[in-house]
């Protein structure tokens, strides 16, 4: 992707100006057998998902969403639950239509008006 989302920005609850959801799981990294380790955020913290992790950075007019989100394999481990992966879908969702809107690609669009509609619709994209 455009931002590859890392163990990194997860355990320190990193926040992004183009942050399209939040992710307060923590990292769920998972071996054979009963090992599960456990990686916590900060207490009553969330990393956010950065609208850059949906746009693959080799491709032109794509947005993917939900496990396809670019990632580390210990980002992932955190932020591929369905509550995420339906925020990532809603997010390019609406910029998708957006792109198509105002006949611009999706790296194109209006990042604060992308998130102002998200906002709207319901979606929780900051801590208050």
């Amino acid at each position: 992707g455009d931002y590859r989302l890392t163990r990194e920005d997860v355990l320190s609850a990193r926040q992004f100006d183009d942050q399209i959801g939040l992710c307060g799981a923590p990292i769920e990294d998972h071996h054979g057998g009963a090992d599960t380790k456990w990686s916590y955020l900060p207490e009553g913290s969330c990393v956010g998902i950065p609208y850059r992790t949906l746009l693959p950075r080799d491709a032109i007019n794509v947005l993917v969403a939900g496990r396809c989100f670019s990632a580390t394999h210990d980002a992932h481990a955190s932020v591929r639950s369905m509550a995420q992966c339906m925020s990532m879908g809603q997010a390019a969702g609406a910029a998708a239509a957006m792109a198509v809107r105002t006949r611009r690609s999706p790296r194109e669009i209006d990042i604060a008006h992308l998130r102002f509609s998200l906002r709207e619709s319901g979606a929780i994209l900051d801590l208050v």
